[in-house]
């Protein structure tokens, strides 16, 4: 928990100001009470109407002060444990999102989700309504006794006798609680992990009949959960009412102590009732500090979650001194790159030159490291030795920003934000005019689409573009990359799974979109491979050919074999002449 405490900087004169609050709150609750102590012994039994008056006059105006005090504090902690949220939750996704891409492929969308919705949610609980009750009570716990022993601190001590059991109740408490909870953080996860899965890929349940099998494994996640829960509740059990329970023998002890001190004429029925009611004063805040000790340790539990993903390195670090890039011309050298996801390299010396402005095409079987290749040329990964240059600079030196500005991406499987059609074109340069978005819809064919549906370019788009065909959502993706005017430019697979009509529509698009700049592509197909100023071939990490599409086609080898499947022996001789 001490993780939360850097959300308090720039707070530090309120929270200081809150404390005071408390304090004022406490020394009101404790001192009305021996003001009525004060009252019984000195106006009531004295028979002194005047002042009793005067007494109850005071004693009510201490307490509306403390009212007013107690408000205050509720509100001010509420709010202050809001802005810390409201910190955590902005400090955890902005870390999310400077993950590096293998982080995310290995670990489940469901237990990413649990960490930014229900863990902190946890912690917002705690912090919005916990804290007022811890940081009130943890106050008026220490007055509460202080009174009592001004009171009369032979009764005070009494109190004392519950002190050591509470202290080891307490502490096996922390204990059990704390590793249950985090057990139950963690069932959490599975659920909801299980619901986005299922949720995301709910067409393939469908399809296959799988809904009983799916059922079946969301139930058996559901159970763990609950036996869990159960287990936890039962530690609570029995941590609540042993402490109600040493109160009850407080309570005992003062009275009995008190009747002997009452028999001798050494203590007063005012002070006796005083120090009852200030024993309350005492195991009321033990009570609710034992209910705010839950949340507190379910909050702390989520925040070990939290903090795995926090303390999670990105692999893709700038230097301290990043290289800001200016506009760049585009030319890319690829030197020498060896690259591994794990043991086994995926990639084996590749050794390529791209001047600026020139198409490269990657082709060869799926598996080869084709995509791993473009994801290193966009820096989501970095080799493992050699480099990737753009103009001449080594792209671990440059400031990412800079250079990811003027790079785009167009992936096989276009991803659209929920929006409008122009939300996500102007994704990639969220200050256009509509004027901007509106020509590059029309300069790849977005306006047909845009037509065909009610609002046109303010259309709203659901979730990843369902209700949209491939090839449409293809068309946007390529909007947004025209709209954000790259130098460099990454296709992946652009055209792969779409019918002939759309393709012809999306290659005229990227005719329109590679004009002038530096591009990549990634295809089986031999219509987009064609427009590639030189064709590389990767099989299994290593180049294998290179060269024009009509060098390549005139010999035998690896190219001719693929052109030979995906297009068919007439594509090949029909390109071959």
């Amino acid at each position: 928990m001490k993780r939360l405490l850097r959300y308090l900087e720039g707070h530090h004169l309120l929270a200081s100001v809150l404390v005071l609050v408390a304090v004022g709150n406490a020394a009101c609750q404790t001192g009305g009470w021996l003001l009525v102590r004060d009252a019984i012994d000195n106006g009531i039994r004295a028979g002194d109407e005047h002042y009793l008056t005067v007494i109850v006059g005071i004693y009510l105006g201490v307490a509306a002060l403390g009212w007013l005090l107690q408000a205050v504090l509720i509100r001010g902690l509420a709010g202050l444990g809001q802005r810390m949220v409201l910190g955590l939750r902005r400090d955890l996704f902005d870390h999310l999102t400077g993950l590096s891409l293998r982080y995310f492929s290995q670990q489940k969308a469901g237990w990413i989700i649990a960490r930014l919705t229900s863990d902190v949610d946890a912690v917002s609980d705690v912090l919005s309504a916990g804290m007022p009750t811890l940081i009130a009570n943890l106050v008026l716990l220490p007055a509460a006794i202080i009174a009592l022993l001004i009171a009369d601190w032979r009764l005070g001590l009494v109190v004392f006798i519950t002190v050591p059991p509470a202290l080891v109740l307490t502490r096996w408490f922390q204990r059990a609680s704390h590793v249950a909870l985090i057990e139950t953080r963690n069932r959490i996860a599975a659920v909801t992990a299980q619901i986005a899965e299922s949720v995301s890929g709910m067409a393939v349940v469908q399809a296959f009949n799988g809904e009983r099998r799916l059922q079946a494994q969301f139930d058996q996640l559901n159970i763990a959960n609950r036996e869990q829960n159960v287990y936890t509740q039962k530690i609570l059990s029995i941590f609540f009412p042993s402490i109600e329970l040493l109160g009850v023998i407080a309570t005992v002890g003062v009275l009995y102590t008190g009747s002997v001190l009452l028999g001798h004429n050494t203590v007063t029925i005012g002070t006796l009732i005083t120090a009852l009611y200030l024993l309350q004063l005492v195991f009321q805040p033990l009570q609710e500090l034992s209910d705010v000790y839950a949340q507190l340790q379910s909050a702390a539990a989520a925040m070990v979650k939290i903090s795995t993903v926090l303390d999670e390195e990105p692999e893709i670090r700038e230097r301290e001194k990043p290289h800001v890039l200016p506009r760049i011309t585009g030319n890319l050298e690829i030197d020498h790159v060896v690259f591994s996801y794990g043991k086994e390299p995926v990639l084996h010396g590749i050794d390529i030159s791209v001047p600026a402005g020139s198409c490269l095409a990657l082709v060869g079987e799926s598996g080869g490291g084709k995509s791993t290749l473009a994801r290193l040329v966009g820096r989501f990964y970095d080799p493992d030795s050699g480099a990737v240059r753009v103009d001449g600079v080594d792209l671990r030196e440059v400031d990412l920003r800079s250079y990811r500005r003027q790079l785009g991406v167009v992936l096989q499987d276009p991803f659209l934000f929920s929006g409008t059609i122009a939300s996500n074109i102007r994704f990639g340069k969220p200050d256009a005019t509509d004027a901007e978005v509106e020509a590059a819809a029309a300069a790849v064919g977005v306006d047909r689409v845009a037509a065909r549906v009610s609002g046109g370019l303010d259309h709203v788009v659901r979730e990843g573009g369902s209700g949209l065909s491939a090839g449409e959502r293809q068309l946007i993706s390529i909007a947004r990359a025209l709209l954000a005017d790259p130098r460099i430019l990454i296709l992946d697979e652009a055209t792969s799974n779409i019918d002939r009509p759309t393709e012809v529509l999306i290659e005229r698009a990227l005719d329109r979109l590679l004009r002038g700049r530096t591009s990549i592509i990634i295809a089986h197909r031999l219509s987009t491979v064609r427009r590639a100023d030189e064709i590389v071939v990767i099989e299994r990490g290593r180049i294998v050919q290179r060269g024009t599409e009509r060098q390549l086609l005139a010999e035998e080898g690896p190219f001719r074999r693929l052109t030979h499947d995906l297009a068919g022996t007439a594509g090949v001789r029909s390109a071959a002449g």
